[in-house]
């Protein structure tokens, strides 16, 4: 019968077995020198920062003013100090869940004014330049408010009356302000009622024509002008106002033509 040999056979490390080991064998090396190379880093800044302080031991208070005026706060005290390299100013912080509140940094002030509830922002409508209100029509608006004329011209007589009566001549003052504005306000309406006027009957009056077979003509306002003042000439010769309102328009163009002539210096 054959005999076997019971002798432990040689055990077998396959290479990728070698290369693993030898691979973290190397890691640990790294990591070991890194670790000495932190330490000898820190323990020379260590030594710095002591031999430094034992240097700014021995100056007066005026030199070491002068030492940190020359190099500046900032790098006096990272130098005497050292840096904090574990605050990141860069530092997102996010929330480990989407219930719970956001983590804020207490290093950064809040703002004074904060948005805590979201509140609807009000909107103020100006009739005025609204679309919702509708279109400006200026014959509409004339019509519907014409009942403030008669009371206008109550108001006027009043103010007179009392004009008469005061003897205070700031009061005085004041009420003779209103009744110019008040009278600028009806020559104004005056006029803009004369145009309305000599437009109307040349636009009746230019129907009949194209109704005819005329070419239509559109006013330049130099033609609007003249026909405001034909209507205008109309009413006063009505009213027999004319020679009044040639004297005052003489009387103007003279003390207009008065300060064009040439003064002698």
């Amino acid at each position: 019968m054959a005999s076997f040999d019971n002798s432990e056979e040689p055990e077998v490390v396959s290479s990728s077995e070698e290369e693993m080991e030898s691979g973290s064998d190397e890691e640990v090396e790294a990591k070991s020198s890194a670790e000495k190379s932190g330490s000898v880093a820190s323990s020379s800044t260590r030594t710095d920062m002591s031999t430094m302080k034992k240097e700014l031991s021995t100056m007066s208070f005026e030199d070491i003013q002068r030492l940190r005026d020359k190099i500046g706060s900032k790098t006096y005290n990272q130098a005497l100090h050292g840096t904090n390299s574990k605050r990141d100013p860069n530092k997102v912080f996010k929330r480990v869940n989407k219930n719970r509140p956001v983590e804020m940094s207490s290093k950064i002030p809040p703002p004074w004014i904060r948005q805590v509830v979201p509140v609807k922002k009000k909107v103020h409508r100006d009739p005025r330049f609204d679309d919702l209100s509708g279109d400006f029509d200026e014959k509409i608006f004339e019509k519907s408010y014409s009942f403030l004329d008669p009371m206008k011209a109550r108001e006027k007589k009043y103010l007179e009356k009392q004009l008469r009566k005061e003897k205070d001549e700031g009061r005085r003052r004041k009420i003779q302000q209103l009744i110019r504005r008040m009278e600028q306000q009806e020559r104004t309406k005056q006029q803009e009622d004369f145009k309305e006027k000599a437009l109307q009957e040349w636009k009746a009056k230019e129907k009949d024509l194209v109704k005819q077979g005329k070419k239509p003509y559109f006013l330049k306002k130099s033609d609007q002008k003249k026909l405001v003042l034909a209507q205008k000439f109309k009413e006063l010769k009505k009213s027999g106002k004319v020679e009044k309102f040639l004297q005052k328009k003489r009387k103007k163009n003279a003390a207009r033509d008065r300060k064009q002539l040439p003064t002698d210096s």
